[in-house]
């Protein structure tokens, strides 16, 4: 039978793997692992999945330097059952057995969400004015992350961070000190100039002591950063409450190809420049809607403000 396995890096959206059960699959930190597993607390080779004759499946640890844990406890050789749950070093995973069925619907599932990214790639390829970049694009990212609010940030002319426009959310809230949860996050991603995925176990950790983030009940979030050539344009930020909700590679894939593409659309039809002249924040709605309003200035976290992981 398939098996869905689900690999879960920090900071990183999960990977989804479908696996055949006819050869052994090795996990490591080598890009040559049948699944590849690119954090440091991996070995290069460090386990391996395999199917017995008697048809249970079975997990192996290759002499790791930082062990496969079960249940907290390290293991050298364990048989797995459906739902479990292992670590290899600060990686965890997820072993589920599925039928052909699932394994279809899933791909089936893949496709069509693919093909709803490229829809709103499209209507962003054929937008010419700023405020009908904006509404797509933070609708589009809300849709296909499949959260519940959003908002996107973009620089003013005195390279400040401003709300432009906002999905779920009254533009006021995003200037209160309530939001300190999420200003962690995006402060991690303009510091770093990468997109991060938080909503998985360990992940909800994190989350967990930001007060605000309890507060909102928070229980996924993710914020991409909008760049071209180099140089920020902005940032989007989209988070949902559904506590079953992860963020995988398959989000990180559209999601990417989105921001990417939108920060060419605004580069390429010189609308960087109006962002920088933009005083008002755009409320979008799901149906298309779109309101004006003045954009507060998005506050940046203190020195001493908590800091992110």
């Amino acid at each position: 039978m398939p098996v869905k396995l689900s690999t879960h890096v920090p900071d990183q959206a999960v990977a989804l793997h479908l696996l055949a059960g006819d050869r052994d699959i090795v996990l490591g930190r080598d890009p040559s692992c049948e699944v590849p597993l690119r954090h440091a607390s991996v070995s290069r080779r460090h386990a391996r999945l395999s199917l017995s004759e008697e048809g249970y499946w079975q997990l192996q640890d290759l002499s790791s330097k930082n062990g496969t844990r079960i249940d907290g406890q390290r293991v050298s050789f364990q048989p797995l059952s459906h739902g479990r749950w292992f670590a290899l070093g600060d990686v965890y995973c997820e072993f589920e057995i599925i039928d052909e069925d699932t394994r279809q619907a899933l791909e089936s599932r893949a496709a069509d969400r693919r093909e709803a990214s490229a829809a709103w790639t499209r209507r962003l390829h054929a937008d010419t004015e700023l405020q009908q970049v904006l509404a797509d694009l933070l609708n589009g990212i809300v849709e296909v992350a499949e959260c519940q609010r959003g908002f996107l940030l973009t620089l003013d002319r005195e390279r400040e961070m401003r709300v432009a426009a906002c999905y779920g959310l009254n533009p006021a809230d995003l200037a209160a000190t309530t939001f300190q949860g999420s200003r962690s996050a995006i402060e991690r991603v303009l510091a770093e100039r990468r997109a991060i995925y938080l909503s998985d176990r360990r992940d909800r950790l994190w989350l967990a002591d930001r007060p605000s983030v309890i507060a909102q009940g928070i229980s996924a979030l993710t914020c991409l950063p909008l760049v071209h050539r180099g140089e920020v344009l902005g940032l989007a930020y989209a988070d949902t409450t559904d506590e079953t909700h992860v963020f995988t590679e398959l989000d990180a894939e559209l999601l990417t190809a989105m921001v990417e593409h939108a920060a060419s659309v605004l580069a390429a039809t010189r609308m960087a420049a109006q962002l920088a002249q933009l005083s008002a924040c755009l409320a979008v709605g799901p149906d298309g809607s779109r309101l004006l309003g003045s954009a507060p200035r998005w506050t940046r976290l203190g020195a001493d403000a908590e800091s992110p992981r």
